[in-house]
């Protein structure tokens, strides 16, 4: 206290003395020598980036977009092999970022007296798929959508990497993922809180179909991606016609493995699309600004009372979507990891804000390491940590 109080006193002594030239009681007028502060210096983003790549980290692809500051760049190279650089339209695999994208189609039906989130799972799967789920009959489709099922994640079960590195060619969907966590103990009994689990958004996604009586990625394009002009984003594993993705890069056995003609064979509706990071982040500002786009029932249904569900301090979860208090401000977020890819996605409704960035790289220390580094340092120059 007593140091805080000479501080301020010494502060206000200061400001008189610029305007009467004396402080202390002297009558003699003296010098004033006024000390400039230090100009602030922006954090220059492609520096950033560059530095941050290495023989772990090949691309990085960062877009940064405030109202007094709009930035999109790219580092390193997209292929390892022929080092084509990274360009910032190349399109990931956004991972987990993906599973709002999910989320919002179910709460859009829901609005809709489709379905209802509240109703139990024997709603719509079979009783001989869920007689392997450990507690079935009591989760709710809105506890596997904000991860409180308590249900094992398919991404725990090593013979899922295995299976999928022996046999790349494969074409795997939601029910061939969720075959990978039947018959195991479930994390905790249902609503007991945050366990989260690909499994429930496979499991969310076989309820959309069941419910639509096709693919839930028609519906995907119908009511999301053609309404935005998302024309960079696709379903991979299903729409790959459209377009393809960069290749990304996991460290398996002593080499790095290019995961992209993996991952183009599989849908999964924990990570059902690819895009680039200017399609995502209009996507994520559209879903919490743009009330043409997403009503504000919605956006209730979404991140409102009844589907928040606390993860640590300051961050909840809600339907495919984290919410984070931080210093008072808030911040909308889901990020994306898995094999060969790391996207983290945020948007800041006070502030107008987009951050998005990809690293065609995955799950290795290295790469974890620069990811949050990135984000760590551009929350840091917008005072946000």
């Amino acid at each position: 206290m007593h140091q805080f109080y000479n501080l301020k006193s010494t502060l206000s002594c200061t400001a008189i003395v610029l305007l009467l030239t004396a402080c202390g009681g002297s009558s003699t007028p003296k010098e004033v020598i006024v000390v400039e502060p230090p100009p602030v210096v922006a954090l220059d983003y492609q520096q950033l980036i560059e530095s941050k790549i290495s023989e772990d980290v090949p691309g990085i692809i960062l877009l940064v977009n405030t109202p007094e500051r709009q930035f999109i760049g790219s580092a390193g190279v997209s292929d390892r092999d022929d080092k084509t650089p990274m360009q910032t339209t190349d399109v990931f695999s956004i991972q987990s970022a993906g599973k709002v994208i999910t989320a919002l189609l179910a709460a859009q039906l829901h609005d809709e007296a489709l379905l209802n989130l509240d109703d139990t799972l024997d709603t719509w799967l079979p009783l001989e798929l869920l007689e392997k789920i450990q507690y079935s009959e009591q989760i709710t489709l809105r506890q596997l959508l904000n991860h409180s099922s308590g249900i094992a994640d398919y991404n725990k079960n090593e013979m899922l990497l295995q299976d999928v590195l022996t046999s790349p060619e494969v074409n795997r969907g939601n029910v061939d993922l969720v075959n990978y966590a039947l018959n195991k103990t479930a994390e905790a009994v249902p609503g007991a809180g945050f366990h989260y689990s690909s499994t429930n958004y496979a499991l969310a996604g076989m309820i959309l179909d069941s419910v639509l009586g096709y693919h839930n990625a028609i519906e995907i394009r119908a009511r999301i991606i053609e309404p935005l002009s998302l024309n960079s984003t696709f379903s991979l594993g299903y729409e790959n016609h459209t377009d393809e993705i960069i290749p990304g890069y996991r460290w398996y056995q002593g080499q790095y493995v290019n995961t992209a003609p993996i991952i183009s064979n599989i849908f999964s509706s924990a990570s059902p699309v690819a895009s680039t990071v200017t399609d995502l982040a209009f996507f994520y500002k559209s879903l919490i600004t743009d009330t043409d786009f997403v009503s504000d029932n919605i956006r209730e249904l979404m991140w409102g009372a009844a589907s928040l569900i606390p993860v640590e301090l300051n961050e909840k979860a809600g339907l495919g979507i984290q919410k984070l208090n931080v210093n008072g401000t808030t911040l909308y977020s889901h990020n994306g990891s898995g094999e060969g890819y790391l996207t983290q996605n945020i948007y800041i409704e006070e502030t107008d804000t987009s951050i998005v960035y990809f690293l065609n790289c995955g799950l290795r220390d290295e790469c974890v390491t620069a990811f949050y580094a990135i984000g760590d340092a551009i929350l840091a120059e917008l005072k946000i940590n």
